[in-house]
């Protein structure tokens, strides 16, 4: 059942990795012509230009063993390696951060959910999920350059460089794990196994930790695909915003993305490190994945039972 459950969703990102491609090649060439004494761009679609995109980088795919070179001629290997561990540090301290702060954030929920004090509890968890989340980071970098100028936000000059950001990047997926662990401990609020623990004379803290969250486990961990797809949408964002130089950064670069054209510029669109960043994050998401159809088979005491 596992097998099969992983084969899919290998497949399923296989799909998406290949419509990624089709999008990225997709021809981007315009041409200035003259239209009524004035110098316009003008755009035109052929299919014989998309085919030939498609064509010319799986063929320099085979022969030459390597994903392409850049503006910078530097293979997208080499950009890859240099970019990328900045963003891994980042991505999964931002995921520990959320798995932790979010289950014991979620269990002062559950505690205070039926108590005047709720507001401190799932008041603050949906307040921040109300606010967007690239709002939301936008509120921590000033906050933090406003009223806490000793941080060094903006510097990559040291090893710990890399919590700062990934602090703000954890911050709404936590509290989406927040209202995931939350949830899970109501829905098993009530149970037999709670009544009979409570009985034998336990705490309510031991009943939460040794008998509650060990039947929350693995609903929690299903949802680790989409907690990295969080972390890796709000990584984009971060980055970008402070200069972090990351993967994303990197990407961003790459897009080449501005509002101006000017005669003779010359694109710096950088379609294979384009495709080749995006493998890369894709690859992070799908080990996410495969550790949710994990936790959601073996880490539920009762459908382990079932298997």
């Amino acid at each position: 059942m596992l097998i099969r459950s992983l084969l899919k969703t290998l497949f399923m990102y296989a799909i998406v990795m290949g419509l990624l491609i089709l999008i990225v090649l997709f021809p981007r060439n315009s041409e200035m012509i003259l239209v009524d004494g004035v110098m316009t761009y003008q755009y035109k679609f052929t299919w014989q230009n998309y085919f030939e995109n498609i064509r010319l980088y799986f063929t320099n795919l085979v022969e030459t063993k390597s994903l392409g070179e850049t503006q910078s001629w530097q293979t997208v290997e080499e950009v890859i390696i240099s970019f990328m561990p900045a963003s891994l540090k980042v991505v999964f301290a931002a995921f520990f951060i959320s798995l932790f702060f979010g289950v014991y954030k979620g269990i002062v929920d559950f505690q205070h959910s039926n108590r005047k004090t709720n507001f401190l509890g799932n008041g603050t968890t949906f307040l921040f999920q109300a606010i967007p989340d690239f709002f939301l980071i936008i509120l921590m970098i000033l906050f933090i350059i406003n009223y806490l100028p000793f941080i060094p936000i903006f510097s990559q000059g040291q090893w710990y460089s890399f919590i700062i950001p990934a602090i703000i990047v954890a911050i709404y997926p936590s509290m989406y794990i927040a209202r995931i662990t939350s949830a899970a401990m109501t829905n098993e609020d009530g149970m037999q196994y709670i009544q009979v623990a409570k009985a034998k004379g336990l705490t309510d803290k031991m009943v939460i930790y040794k008998h509650v969250l060990r039947n929350c486990y693995g609903l929690i961990l299903s949802h680790c695909s989409s907690v990295m797809l969080l972390i890796l949408s709000n990584l984009l964002m971060v980055e970008f915003l402070m200069g972090y130089r990351g993967a994303a950064f990197r990407l961003f670069q790459a897009l080449d993305y501005s509002n101006v054209m000017s005669v003779g510029q010359r694109s710096k669109f950088e379609a294979e490190l384009i495709i080749g960043i995006s493998f890369c994050f894709l690859v992070i998401v799908l080990f996410s994945r495969f550790v949710s159809e994990w936790a959601s088979n073996y880490l539920d005491p009762r459908r382990k039972e079932q298997l």
